[in-house]
């Protein structure tokens, strides 16, 4: 089977195999919700546990009007993160688990590491590492710059790359490209690509990038289905 097509097949079907200590490694699922809000699910347990990333309340652009999540991520404060309302707690009598600054969590085996990486204007923000299923997922937030040699010391080899490339307020396509080539994931998600409320859609990261690229309404994947060389774009739609 020839490689591009293998990789097709490890993001729809339930591949899985065991870590070094013998864990069962089953697929995680990313979907998106629009702008920079995202929900990763994995299960590192007996239960399933999702993140749910900066739930927004924006003029023009519909957020899901309830979305279940043990865990709430966001990376700065504004109407693009503040819609903690609209999520409701995935697990029966408990409440989402908040992050909001640096740090570092564990909620239901999930592993979430908050990283200070302030916006050029110096306002408060935080990117985020996601370690499951023996994989590491990195969230950049609104990003509107290349990252320090602190800030990528601190957020680590990662394997699956969400980061802005909308523009406006966020990083665009030329600046997102730069700050790929920074990390060097395995698979790029791009974020904040949403013409409704005035940033760029993903067609000028596609020409920068200009490698291999696959549009998904949801990404499954499993370690065992990583690219092992070519980096890939992955497009996730929110239809």
């Amino acid at each position: 089977m020839p490689r591009q097509e293998c990789l097709l097949k490890a993001h729809y079907t339930n591949v899985s195999r065991r870590d070094n200590l013998g864990t069962l490694l089953m697929p995680m699922n990313i979907s998106w919700n629009g702008l920079g809000s995202f929900v990763i699910t994995a299960k590192p347990s007996q239960d399933e546990v999702s993140i749910v990333t900066n739930p927004f309340a924006v003029d023009g652009v519909r957020f899901p009007r309830s979305v279940a999540a043990s865990i709430i991520v966001t990376s700065h404060e504004g109407d693009d993160t503040g819609n903690r309302a609209a999520i409701i707690a995935e697990h029966e009598g408990s409440k989402p688990f908040v992050v909001e600054h640096a740090g570092e969590y564990e909620v239901r085996g999930m592993f979430v590491t908050g990283i200070d990486a302030p916006k050029k204007d110096k306002t408060p923000h935080t990117i985020y590492r996601f370690d499951a299923e023996g994989m590491r997922v990195g969230f950049l937030g609104a990003l509107d710059r290349t990252l320090t040699e602190k800030e990528l010391e601190a957020l680590g080899p990662i394997d699956i790359l969400i980061v802005p490339a909308g523009g406006k307020d966020v990083l665009a396509a030329t600046g997102a490209t730069e700050v790929i080539a920074q990390i060097e994931p395995r698979l790029v998600v791009p974020s904040y690509v949403t013409t409704e409320a005035g940033y760029g859609d993903v067609s000028a990261l596609k020409r920068e990038l200009s490698g291999s690229s696959e549009e998904v309404s949801k990404l499954k994947i499993a370690r065992a289905g990583l690219p092992e060389e070519d980096m890939k774009l992955v497009i996730i739609t929110n239809s």
